[in-house]
């Protein structure tokens, strides 16, 4: 459980933790996984930090400038719940607006397992999920028909550009979809019935929608030009 800086003066006030303790919480904390992850500069910061405490809480108790002990309790206590209280908050906002990643993400299901699931978080009122693995079922359904090849590969923006040429009827709906996903996904705002409602829907006219055939070049080639011979 994520330890909040309103409780940090009270749990010190009653555990008064050792230099011991609080150095083992704070590298306990920065041991996990998620900090390996961040990058160089973030890096740097938290041995900047780590050693700053380091060097707060190795103070000789016996010098002048050093805190009383129960003081001193407390400040460790603050500064090490502060510093994992700002540390969560890094790591959960390095999450927002991150550059678009995939549509189908790393899952494998159905177009058809994709749309139960939605339907399935519409019905409980979560419309952001619902949202997404409606944009996830029509990607997934144009995969199955072989209209995206390399739909595991494309962002919902690539999905929405590649299927509006063979379903013009829905090309506005499409992309209006796309930009919903990566509000949802990468941003900060929540959807709403109605837009979980709508994409469904839109998901439902695509898979009743015939594709247009696939214009090629020789096509082009021989659509005729306007004043020309017939």
């Amino acid at each position: 459980m994520p330890l909040s800086v309103a409780a940090v003066p009270d749990a010190a006030a009653r555990l008064d933790p050792g230099n011991d303790q609080a150095r083992r919480w704070l590298e306990e904390e920065l041991s996990s996984a998620a900090y390996r992850e961040h990058t160089d500069p973030l890096q740097r910061l938290l041995d900047a930090v780590d050693r700053a405490l380091d060097n707060l809480l190795s103070v000789d108790p016996s010098t002048a400038g050093a805190l009383p002990s129960a003081a001193a309790g407390v400040v460790t206590a603050l500064v090490v719940g502060l510093l994992l209280y700002s540390l969560r908050h890094v790591r959960r906002e390095s999450r927002v607006g991150q550059a678009p990643e995939t549509v189908l993400g790393g899952e494998r299901l159905t177009a058809g397992a994709f749309r139960e699931r939605a339907m399935a978080a519409l019905r409980e009122g979560r419309c952001a999920a619902a949202v997404i693995d409606a944009m996830r079922a029509i990607a997934q359904r144009a995969a199955e028909r072989t209209l995206l090849d390399d739909a595991p590969s494309l962002t919902a923006h690539e999905v929405a550009q590649r299927l509006a040429q063979p379903f013009p009827a829905q090309a506005d709906g499409l992309r209006w979809a796309a930009d919903l996903f990566d509000e949802v996904a990468y941003g900060r705002r929540d959807a709403s019935p109605v837009e979980a409602e709508t994409i469904l829907a839109l998901d439902s006219e695509v898979a009743a929608s015939r594709p247009a055939p696939r214009r090629t070049k020789a096509d082009a080639q021989t659509l005729p030009t306007p004043g020309g011979s017939r």
